[in-house]
């Protein structure tokens, strides 16, 4: 079969959906990515064919623009129904900024579908525009997830209804689909532990991490000799904070004199940022995360869930300092699963994460409960197999 690939224009929202696009191209169907022009260099190194469309656009600095406002009305979202509130207010124009955004490569979406005719099309959350070419085309539309997503929660349709020009851009092309949600499934890469309740049509994934490419740094291998803390602030959200993020420094600083061996993994951008690392800590540029983590007893890092599920993949505990707004109620996801300890960005000093890095390399519990998340997550259907249930649902007239 045909299957069509959107991607927003955050390049990691793409390496999301990269293990499932491999599990179908593998399995021997015909596989494109669709997305802006500035998100092909991710995709081509994923060895998968890019198509271009719409304009690109900066989302980070929409980001930038909106967070203001987006820390007033969504600071603690909660359920659907206080995200249908916030949404319906839309004070300072947060969400129809993002509906912009979003919607940018619709009608380029749209024409590439037409001429390739997909049978099945997959979006992340921020990619609408693969539903609306499913709907258009009659093919079978599935929303991938990256983390936990209210839209994919029971009454997460009601939120539809009342977001900024969302169902617009389905009439514009002459569809609207009969009621509400327009996606025929939602994969979801969550182990249960760190899933909100589910709404019908989920398809678990098991998280297969993929952080880019590189290579395996030599100075990693083998069994570390004291006990191996990761630092990392991701790279979405330093797109949006500015490199580093203004935690780095007290994390580095709270690392200082402990028993333990510190990696640093920064992109070029942020490893200027940081200057000289505190003498016995190695600092690794642009090695993706999936490579630096394995032999590692804590991770340090922002709160974005991506980085929260491929530590939680190889059971590594960790210490968030949520940095954003969506950031804070993960942090709160992770921490009631007890594989990770929460220190709020406001509360953050040397000796407040000292304390708490201490905590969580001392207390069994973390350790623990990141043993049995990373059960929970090889336990979920692999890529392959959800690439066959995809096929039968398309053989099924969706």
């Amino acid at each position: 079969m045909r299957v069509l690939f959107t991607a927003s224009g955050w390049p990691t929202h793409y390496m999301a959906m990269v293990p499932l696009a491999w599990a179908l191209r593998t399995a021997g169907h015909d596989v494109r990515i669709a997305a802006q022009p500035s998100m092909h260099p991710a995709i081509v190194r994923s060895g998968m064919p890019a198509v271009a469309v719409g304009p690109d656009v900066d989302f980070a600095a929409v980001r930038r623009r909106t967070l203001p406002h987006e820390r007033r009305e969504t600071d603690r979202p909660g359920t659907a129904e206080e995200l249908r509130e916030a949404a319906e207010r839309d004070d300072g124009g947060l969400f129809r900024a993002w509906n912009e955004a979003t919607t940018a490569a619709l009608d380029d979406t749209v024409a590439f579908a037409r001429a390739f005719r997909p049978d099945l099309v997959v979006g992340d959350t921020m990619a609408p525009a693969a539903l609306v070419a499913a709907h258009v085309l009659g093919a079978v539309g599935v929303r991938h997830l990256w983390g936990p997503d209210i839209l994919g929660s029971p009454g997460g349709e009601k939120i539809l209804d009342v977001l900024p020009g969302y169902w617009e851009q389905f009439e514009r092309h002459g569809v609207r689909p009969s009621s509400g949600d327009p996606a025929h499934r939602t994969v979801s890469p969550c182990p249960p532990s760190l899933r909100l309740p589910a709404a019908p049509g989920l398809l678990p994934l098991r998280w297969v991490p993929y952080n880019g490419t590189g290579e395996v740094p030599g100075r990693l291998w083998g069994e570390p000799r004291r006990p191996r803390v990761c630092v990392t602030w991701g790279t979405s959200t330093t797109q949006v904070t500015g490199p580093g993020g203004p935690a780095v420094p007290d994390v580095l600083d709270a690392l200082r004199g402990l028993d333990v061996e510190v990696v640093v993994a920064v992109t070029a951008a942020e490893r200027a940022a940081i200057g000289t690392p505190p003498a016995g800590m190695r600092v690794l540029q642009d090695t993706p995360l999936h490579l630096a983590l394995p032999g590692a007893s804590l991770l340090v890092h922002q709160g974005g869930f991506m980085t929260a599920l491929t530590a939680a993949y190889h059971g590594v505990p960790q210490l968030v300092v949520p940095q954003l707004p969506n950031q804070v109620s993960d942090a709160e996801v992770l921490e009631r699963s007890g594989v990770a300890r929460r220190v709020p960005a406001e509360e953050v000093t040397a000796g407040r994460l000292r304390e708490a890095v201490e905590a969580v390399l001392s207390r069994p519990s973390y350790t623990d409960a990141a043993a049995r998340v990373r059960e929970e997550i090889v336990a979920q259907p692999s890529p392959r197999e959800v690439a066959r249930s995809l096929r039968d649902l398309v053989d099924a007239g969706g």
